[in-house]
């Protein structure tokens, strides 16, 4: 199958922290929130075109310069900073912890629930909740030192990463004034396979437990989904691409936030061409992506 780019994408390192190297050096492999979002100490050419620098924020400063590569950029290039956060512990995250890895893809997972825990759309348990919470918390004090607030808050449609969302951003919105109105978008969604922790609920669900959610596009039913289908790499790195596609072309915020999962971040860190790492759950961390127009081609990345 061929995916025709509008874009290409980019991964900028060298303004947070190596979440690569983050990870390698934990003792389970994965990479959690850092303080601060690992934005690194540094100075940025913009700095002398301020006339109080020194009396801005790190964050400031770093603003500052986003605004000005955005302004100053080449027809057709375009820079957005990328919060990505992973939904917090779920139902099917405890179940499968429990059962084991092989029993879970082999049997468990296929199921809707045991009788006593339903994980067909898993929501979260208290320790995702709690997850969120510290996030939520890491807002509040990160908007004080002036980490911008994404202009446009997107989430998957799946119900623990709808829950995540709200208690991520709720409080600092309210506490900035600032509508609470995420877009809901099913190129987020988890790389699909017979799970049914990743089988969505219908779209009357969704509006009415999250009615200021924006659906758009969302149909009533998932189409996605399908017990005898799993994605291929090769597609779901296709839909992540157009979901930045999609984003780049009709989004003018420059700070914007992903609400996803494990895979998927996968297939996002595939899209912009960076280096495959793995965070554990309620995880948010930065992503600096450069956009830039192409003529039509075959090309896009690999998982």
């Amino acid at each position: 199958m061929e995916t025709k780019c509008k874009f290409t994408f980019n991964f900028i390192p060298g303004f947070f922290e190596d979440y690569v190297q983050i990870a390698k050096d934990s003792a389970n492999g994965l990479a959690s929130t850092q303080h601060n979002l690992g934005l690194i100490d540094r100075a940025y050419e913009t700095d002398s075109h301020l006339r109080s620098s020194g009396s801005l924020t790190q964050w400031e400063r770093f603003t500052r310069y986003i605004e000005h590569l955005n302004q100053h950029s080449p027809a057709g290039e375009s820079y957005k900073l990328i919060y990505v956060i992973r939904h917090g512990t779920g139902v099917h995250n405890v179940v499968m912890e429990r059962v084991g890895s092989e029993a879970w893809k082999s049997k468990w997972s296929q199921l809707d629930g045991d009788g006593t825990e339903t994980w067909a759309d898993a929501h979260l348990v208290d320790a995702g909740i709690k997850q969120a919470q510290i996030v939520a918390s890491l807002w509040l004090d990160g908007a004080k030192e002036g980490m911008p607030l994404p202009g446009t808050i997107y989430s998957s449609p799946l119900a623990r990463c709808l829950e995540m969302t709200k208690l991520v951003y709720t409080p600092v919105l309210a506490e900035h004034q600032r509508p609470f109105q995420p877009v809901v978008k099913e190129l987020l969604r988890e790389r699909l396979t017979a799970h049914t922790c990743d089988r969505r609920s219908s779209r009357t669900w969704i509006k009415q437990n999250y009615p200021q959610y924006l659906l758009k596009d969302l149909e009533e039913t998932d189409t996605l989904w399908s017990a005898d289908k799993v994605e291929t790499a090769e597609e779901h790195a296709s839909r992540k691409l157009r979901l930045f596609e999609d984003i780049f072309a009709q989004d003018t915020s420059l700070f914007i936030s992903l609400t996803t999962h494990s895979y998927a971040i996968t297939g996002v860190l595939a899209v912009i061409g960076a280096e495959k790492f793995r965070v554990t759950e309620g995880t948010m961390f930065p992503l600096f992506v450069k956009a830039s127009k192409v003529a039509p081609s075959s090309n896009f990345p690999q998982l």
